[in-house]
């Protein structure tokens, strides 16, 4: 299974994706959020490029939500790299660490749908196939709220005997997916 996550400048499909993770797990094996974090697949965007050659969106709500975030995440995510992809690099190299667990259409777990309408219209503008058809994604706030006791709008306690909550760096895409696969995994 994989979890996944974007970030991006719009709430539509057709938003820039500013940066994408994605993180392998296996339901049978045991992990702790650090080696969640290690297994990860970051991706960082170039979002001059998908607004000039993509015409991707953004939109003015979302740009004064971020400019609320704490500069990390705005360093992570929204800040200009030398290190940013193309959107086909940065599609390639999800589907390269997809490549690294051959097992056939394995289950992508995201939070709501926004994140694969985004990757898969990203997808097609670039002239790439999506990352993986659309009949293995999941919905993880829909699991978590059937499956733990706690669970309140797609959050839960992680009953883990590391796991701190105050280490999870909110909106930025490897630690929202550490924190859903552990509350998918661990929930209660």
């Amino acid at each position: 299974m994989f979890m996944f996550d974007v970030e991006t400048l719009d709430t539509e499909s057709s938003a820039v994706v500013l940066s994408a993770s994605m993180i392998h797990f296996d339901l049978g094996t045991q992990f702790t959020y650090e080696d969640l974090l290690k297994e990860a697949c970051f991706v960082k965007f170039s979002a001059k490029e998908q607004v000039q050659n993509l015409k991707r969106t953004v939109e003015k709500r979302t740009l004064e939500w971020w400019d609320t975030q704490h500069d990390f995440v705005k360093g992570i995510s929204l800040k200009p790299s030398a290190d940013d992809l193309s959107a086909i690099d940065g599609i390639n190299a999800i589907k390269a660490y997809m490549a690294k667990f051959p097992e056939p259409e394995q289950t992508i777990w995201a939070r709501g749908s926004l994140d694969q309408m985004v990757i898969d219209s990203l997808c097609y503008a670039s002239g790439q196939e999506p990352i993986a058809s659309y009949a293995v994604w999941r919905d993880v706030r829909t699991a978590v709220d059937l499956l733990a006791e706690t669970a309140k709008n797609g959050y839960c306690t992680v009953e883990h005997p590391t796991f701190q909550r105050h280490n999870v760096i909110k909106h930025h895409p490897t630690h929202d997916c550490a924190l859903d696969i552990m509350m998918l995994v661990y929930g209660k």
